[in-house]
């Protein structure tokens, strides 16, 4: 998976590369691209924090758990 910062750099790359372009053709479609990049960077940022309370759910679900287990001995 790429990371977000990658998704970013990408973005502003393809943004710098539209304000310089030649041609009105060129520029859309670098632009395009960088709002492209950035919806991706703000899915994977997204994606990434749901990982992170999937995660922390599960610890605390184990946490809980084993206090239960240690309780009952």
């Amino acid at each position: 998976m790429i990371p977000v910062a990658a998704y970013r750099r990408r973005a502003e790359h393809c943004e710098q590369r539209s304000k310089v372009a030649k041609d009105d053709y060129h520029r859309k479609i670098y632009s395009q691209l960088a709002e492209m990049w950035t919806e991706m960077a703000e899915k994977a940022e997204h994606r990434e924090a749901t990982q992170r309370r999937e995660i922390d759910d599960a610890l605390a679900t184990i946490q809980r758990a084993t206090q239960q287990n240690i309780n009952r001995s």
